[in-house]
């Protein structure tokens, strides 16, 4: 974006350069009439008057949007601290359940007895070499 702003502020900036060198006359002032000026301050003048007008104006349109922007942030802070939170009880919850799992898996191991699950799986699963 600001190399679209160089392309489009350069060609103007030079093609006024240009005007005000070769703007020398002298006139007067309106209320000063015993003073006289050059045209070329006079527009150079009236540009950086319009220039820091323009400024100031972009800034005082933009404030609601930066007002929004610093409440986002807040928000977004306050978002983070929350998420660090929630993953630090995941993570908390994830080793629960994983300790969880290895309990059942050696209570099952240590019931090797009869299995009803396992006698209907054993009806419907592929004979091994030694079976046959």
């Amino acid at each position: 974006m600001w190399v679209l702003k160089v392309v489009i502020f350069l060609p103007l900036l030079t093609f006024f350069v240009m005007f005000l060198v070769q703007n020398n006359e002298l006139v007067a002032l309106w209320p000063f009439a015993d003073l006289q000026i050059a045209v070329s301050v006079v527009y150079f003048v009236l540009f950086c008057l319009g220039y820091i007008a323009g400024r100031l104006f972009a800034w005082s349109a933009y404030a609601p949007l930066r007002s929004m922007v610093r409440k986002q942030r807040k928000e977004h802070k306050q978002l983070s601290k929350e998420h660090e939170k929630l993953n630090l009880e995941r993570e908390k919850l994830n080793k629960q359940v994983v300790s969880l799992q290895d309990e059942v898996d050696n209570k099952n191991e240590k019931s090797e007895g009869f299995s009803l699950n396992k006698k209907i799986k054993g009806w419907f699963s592929h004979p091994e070499v030694d079976d046959k």
